[in-house]
């Protein structure tokens, strides 16, 4: 018999309620086939690079930040086992994302029955794609009647069954999470390395400050962003002006950025006062007052630090600290 598995999304450090619903459902349905259940996520994990075509490795010993308390959260909803797919790539809820570090779950468990919680924010983007990866049937909004005798039906009365040729992904609405006493589920650990393109440019995952028309937003360049100096001044900036430190995915994948900070060059910044580091591609708008921190600043710049980067960083970050 096939795996059951599971998507399972985070909200902040702990499991959305609606993969925990999706994995109700799944404890019922994998107990009736006989099946094992397995709870998957994805991690940021920028320690464990490799080359793009490296081949995802086991690693059932590995240290997962935080990860104690979600395999017990994990295993008392009903995960038989926990699977967690490390990634180098900053975590949002796009296969260009998370598709990497997804595709090598799907291709190291090849489950039968794949669950997303209809409510989950992953489920929109993924489920769809996971059912093509599948060569699955793709059941959207199905409802799950009951808790331990769970029917996965469609709309049009469609169902699983254990004896259906193929696979199947599902996503699940209408129930609520369980709560089994048993908190033992083994762990399992996919590194995947190298899970980032370059030709992919993620939008969206912006913080809520940089829509707004206030304060600061300091940005840093690709250019500078593989310099670690740089990155550490270009943070202790941001902090001294109260203002998130955003870039490109690249700039994330250098070690520039914390998780969420990424925005497509065309994304429009418009808060009072724009800082760019390097050459920082950025689209501003409205009134908002740009200075740049780069020895060509080029025209219609209102501020400008020339000379090497670096150094300018440094004396502006020293300036601020002593006027703090």
């Amino acid at each position: 018999m096939g795996a059951v598995l599971v998507h399972i999304d985070l909200d902040g450090d702990r499991p959305h309620p609606a993969s925990l619903a999706a994995l109700a459902a799944g404890r019922a349905v994998a107990s009736s086939w006989g099946a094992t259940l397995y709870a998957a996520l994805v991690v940021h994990d920028d320690t464990n690079r490799g080359a793009p075509d490296s081949t995802a490795q086991v690693v059932s010993t590995a240290s997962v930040p935080a990860i104690e308390g979600l395999q017990s959260v994990l295993a008392r909803a009903g995960a038989d086992k926990v699977v967690v797919a490390m990634t180098d790539v900053v975590i949002s809820p796009l296969w260009a994302s998370t598709g990497g570090a997804w595709t090598s779950v799907l291709d190291h468990l090849r489950p039968r029955l794949v669950l997303f919680g209809a409510d989950s924010p992953s489920a929109p983007e993924l489920a769809p794609r996971t059912g093509a990866r599948l060569g699955a049937r793709l059941m959207m909004r199905a409802r799950a009647i009951g808790v331990e005798d769970v029917e996965l039906r469609d709309r049009d009365g469609g169902y699983v069954r254990s004896s259906d040729s193929g696979a199947a992904v599902v996503l699940v609405g209408g129930l609520q999470p369980q709560i089994i006493a048993d908190d033992d589920a083994d762990l399992v650990v996919l590194v995947v390395p190298g899970g980032s393109d370059d030709r992919i440019e993620l939008a969206g995952t912006t913080p809520a400050e940089v829509a707004h028309t206030t304060g600061a937003i300091v940005v840093i360049g690709d250019d500078v962003a593989g310099d670690p100096v740089i990155a550490r001044d270009a943070t202790q900036l941001a902090a001294l002006l109260g203002a998130p430190l955003v870039g490109s995915a690249q700039a994330a994948r250098a070690g520039a950025l914390g998780s969420g900070a990424v925005v497509d060059k065309t994304t429009p910044l418009a808060p009072e006062v724009i800082v760019a580091i390097g050459n920082a591609a950025i689209d501003v708008a409205g009134a908002s007052s740009l200075i740049r921190i780069t020895p060509n600043p080029g025209k219609q710049v209102e501020g400008a630090l020339t000379g090497p980067v670096g150094g300018s960083l440094s004396e502006l970050v020293e300036a601020l600290r002593g006027g703090a």
